[in-house]
């Protein structure tokens, strides 16, 4: 029987008739066989000390010294006992707060479980033990309707529970493992991972002293060692992003960066997917309207660091000018302008209809105020209303100079299109492969199978923007004519249209 299947049936056999607590399990036979001491935690039935007590019988003919809430003579050599257990542990009693503290110094490589109905924060600090305590483990407080009925129905398997002696671990094997899990290398993603991890701890505030990360990444290399490898791999790190950390807020800081932080490792040969999507939409959009609208120069001016148009609208008697960039003229979606303060009007919608004429549709809240004195006060309704239609001041039609700046333009665009396709299949094929390498590092004996999905799962949502963008791009690069016809003018960029080429008229003052 190999280690790997030996400890997997040994996991089995502790778990027998207690459902829904395997990883609280795989976590406490972690810390036992590396010999760090982890509290265990949970209400009143929850069956923290009775999962103590398994892990106890996992040692074989193991001697096990249980101190309970009763006084009782506390041993002075506990060099003799194999096991030492703490239950319902209470740091308002002196006596036994002082025996923890002694067994925390005494015990030698001797598993110490600490049991409570407490929260690690306020028990571990009231007793000043919060820094020798490697791990913390929550168990559930309830059990599902399946797994309470599983339970109900397999009584007799709590009560008549036995680890078969061939898999119990002796203290001579205990010995030969410590000193071969010690061999393990830690690999550069375990590394890289815990290195994020302190630099996230430190960032917020989150003290982890360094015999705890010693004793942590000992942890790790066991779940190497126990999977029969002699290097780590980022799944065996997993159990690192649990609830294991003692207080509420630690939990919650790190629970919610881990996943990121995985992925930041496992992809380093690929960041620019961990990034915001290359925005391929505004790249088609912006093909699209230089193929397809006129080469009219229209009368603008540089706001927010590019050329718009100038409106000027009257709401409730009160002037209000709206600056509207160039590169929506003449297209199709609605969008808000700039307002005098250089920040978007959301209370303005705009649209141009394909048109030169600009559609402005204002917020039905402000339309008996203006936009000015609501500036800050005003609730949004999300109504709008039709306002205005204002005609944009064309400076020259069909201006060769225009024409001739759409050309590098869509030049300019082909060769970004081309360049981020040959990046995004690039990308996607290292991400495939990364996947389906991760893939089979599902079924390893203790990995979290709840944190590997998820980090899968968002692998795989990173695989299908990838791939949306991708289809985009093509989309764009469909919109140039084909090469033959690369030297013909744009027919939409170089036909005057009768309806942009009406009489220019002034900037209106517009009210309704």
């Amino acid at each position: 029987m190999t280690l790997t299947k030996r400890i997997s049936e040994l996991l089995q056999a502790l778990n027998k008739g207690i459902p829904e607590r395997e990883a609280c399990f795989q976590l406490g036979f972690l810390a036992a066989v590396s010999g760090e001491p982890f509290y265990l935690f949970g209400r009143s039935g929850s069956g923290k000390n009775l999962l103590a007590e398994r892990l106890a019988s996992a040692f074989k003919n193991a001697k096990i010294l249980k101190v309970g809430t009763r006084q009782q003579a506390f041993p002075n050599n506990l060099s003799t006992f194999d096991v030492i257990i703490f239950q319902n542990f209470n740091p308002t009693d002196e006596e036994t707060k002082e025996n923890v503290k002694i067994a925390l110094s005494d015990r030698g490589n001797a598993p110490l479980i600490i049991t409570s109905d407490q929260r690690p924060e306020v028990t571990l600090n009231r007793a000043d033990i919060a820094d020798r305590v490697t791990l913390s483990i929550p168990l559930p407080e309830s059990l599902s309707p399946a797994a309470l009925c599983e339970l109900l129905q397999n009584q007799s398997k709590l009560e008549d529970f036995r680890v078969p002696m061939g898999i119990a671990i002796s203290p001579e094997e205990i010995k030969t493992w410590t000193a071969e899990i010690k061999k393990v290398t830690l690999s550069a993603d375990t590394l890289g991972i815990i290195g994020k991890m302190a630099e996230l701890c430190d960032k917020e505030g989150i003290y982890v002293s360094i015999r705890k990360w010693i004793a942590l990444t000992n942890m790790v290399k066991a779940v190497a060692f126990f999977n029969e490898r002699t290097e780590t791999k980022f799944t065996d790190a997993l159990f690192l992003g649990t609830a294991i950390w003692g207080k509420n807020s630690s939990n919650a800081t790190i629970g919610t960066n881990f996943n990121d932080i995985v992925k930041a490792q496992i992809m380093k040969e690929i960041p620019d997917l961990l990034k915001d999507p290359y925005d391929a939409v505004a790249l088609y959009k912006n093909v699209h309207r230089l193929f397809h609208s006129s080469c009219n120069l229209y009368e603008t001016k540089v706001f927010n660091n590019e050329p718009c148009l100038s409106y000027r609208v009257t709401i409730a008697g009160e002037p209000t000018p709206l600056y509207v960039p160039l590169r929506y003229m003449e297209t199709d979606e609605d969008f808000n302008p700039f307002n005098e303060f250089r920040k978007v009007e959301t209370r303005v919608r705009c649209n141009y209809h394909g048109t030169s004429s600009c559609t402005i549709s204002i917020d039905a809240a402000v339309k008996g105020i203006g936009l000015r004195s609501s500036f800050n006060t005003t609730t949004p309704s999300n109504k709008f209303e039709d306002f205005a239609t204002l005609p944009s001041y064309i400076l020259k039609e069909n201006d060769p100079e225009i024409y001739q700046q759409k050309q590098v333009q869509l030049e300019e665009c082909k060769v970004e299109a081309k360049a981020q396709m040959e990046r995004q299949t690039k990308n996607m094929l290292a991400l495939k492969e990364l996947f389906l390498a991760n893939k089979q590092a599902r079924e390893d004996l203790f990995c979290n199978k709840e944190l590997f999905d998820q980090i899968q799962n968002e692998i795989r949502a990173i695989f299908d923007s990838a791939i949306a963008v991708a289809s985009k791009l093509k989309e764009t690069l469909e919109l140039y004519p084909p090469a033959k016809e690369a030297n013909k003018p744009a027919e939409a960029a170089a036909k005057p249209d009768a309806a942009k080429a009406e009489a220019p008229a002034a900037k209106a003052d517009a009210a309704k």
